[in-house]
């Protein structure tokens, strides 16, 4: 294992390249976020690892002091079921459409779609929205 140093704190790598990032070190960079102001982004340039990383350690201190964690983003998506012609190219049956709107995106498929492209398509709204 190859070590270096960040912030004073010695950071022991695996071979395989691994960082393996000391609680001491964890506790600081927490410390940073709630009293420096500093956002997990900015923490993790400094130490060079990912964002998600610094997010998780904050979240777990957060937790440990009894904090609620909560996610300010939509629970629920508008869902609304019409039935409507297609187009003149496309077959002339009727089907039933279903819409999902997800912020400023709106999704319209058949009814008929199966629930791992459905699931697809949710999770592309919500990734633009």
């Amino acid at each position: 294992m190859t070590d270096r140093k960040i912030w004073g704190f010695e950071i022991p790598t695996t071979p395989s390249g691994k960082n393996i990032w000391p609680k001491t070190l964890k506790r600081e960079a927490v410390r940073r976020i709630d009293e420096e102001g500093a956002s997990p982004g900015e923490i993790a340039a400094e130490l060079g690892a990912h964002e998600c990383l610094v997010r998780k350690w904050h979240v777990a201190a957060r937790r440990a002091r009894g904090d609620t964690i909560m996610d300010n983003g939509a629970a629920f998506a508008e869902v609304k079921l019409t039935t409507e012609s297609r187009s003149a190219a496309a077959p002339t049956s009727n089907s039933e459409q279903a819409r999902i709107i997800v912020g400023s995106v709106s999704i319209e498929f058949p009814t008929s779609i199966d629930e791992a492209n459905l699931a697809k398509l949710i999770r592309a709204a919500g990734a633009t929205a």
